[in-house]
């Protein structure tokens, strides 16, 4: 898959590509950014009342964007909605629409991010647009990403023992792991192994 082919990358691409943003950050200051806008991009999700899959497609395509370019090519705060906007297409919830999202992303940031952007939201729904674009041709129309959410649940259900407290907390587990470099560096399955691991550790089971 191109999942595999093309977006599963070490640690030494994302520090080469991430030069130009280190020049000006700390790695400490970026990996904040990133989360910061992951939450973002998770608020945007929620107010637009999207399933869980297309937040994880959005996040994953933000953090693919930036792999690959430095946050002044296009400002992070227009990428996020745009990320939302093209994830909801491909994952068949139904086409949100330009002017609502716009209106998300103004209620957002005024509710929620406004200690970050005091100033009213500026894009429309032409940058939205213009955006997409931009996102599509870097990801040269790979569109299609696999979460760890399948594998998670059949790992579950194999181990009949489990109780039904481990799924839901490496479920969160996944959830979080969308703040870090974890989707661009290790294929889903082994994601969802290491979220069912630490599940286990907090939980203290010991499944064999």
């Amino acid at each position: 898959s191109s999942h595999y082919q093309q977006w599963l990358l070490d640690k030494q691409d994302l520090a080469r590509e991430r030069q130009a943003d280190l020049k000006v950050m700390s790695e400490d200051e970026y990996e904040k950014c990133m989360i910061f806008f992951a939450n973002f991009i998770q608020a945007l999700g929620e107010q637009s009342k999207v399933r869980q899959q297309v937040i994880a497609t959005a996040t994953v395509y933000f953090k693919r964007f930036y792999a690959r370019n430095s946050l002044k090519c296009i400002d992070p705060w227009l990428m996020a909605p745009t990320c939302i906007f093209l994830a909801s297409k491909v994952e068949e919830f139904g086409l949100i629409s330009n002017s609502r999202l716009i209106t998300t992303c103004q209620t957002v940031v005024k509710n929620k991010f406004s200690h970050a952007y005091p100033q009213e939201y500026p894009y429309r729904s032409n940058n939205v647009l213009e955006c997409e674009f931009y996102l599509l041709e870097m990801m040269d129309c790979c569109l299609v990403v696999f979460h760890p959410y399948r594998p998670l649940v059949q790992y579950v259900s194999d181990i009949s023992s489990t109780d039904d407290s481990i799924l839901p907390l490496a479920w969160r587990i996944v959830n979080d792991s969308l703040r870090t470099d974890v989707c661009l560096l290790y294929p889903p399955y082994l994601i969802a192994l290491s979220a069912l691991h630490i599940a286990c550790v907090i939980q203290q089971k010991d499944l064999k």
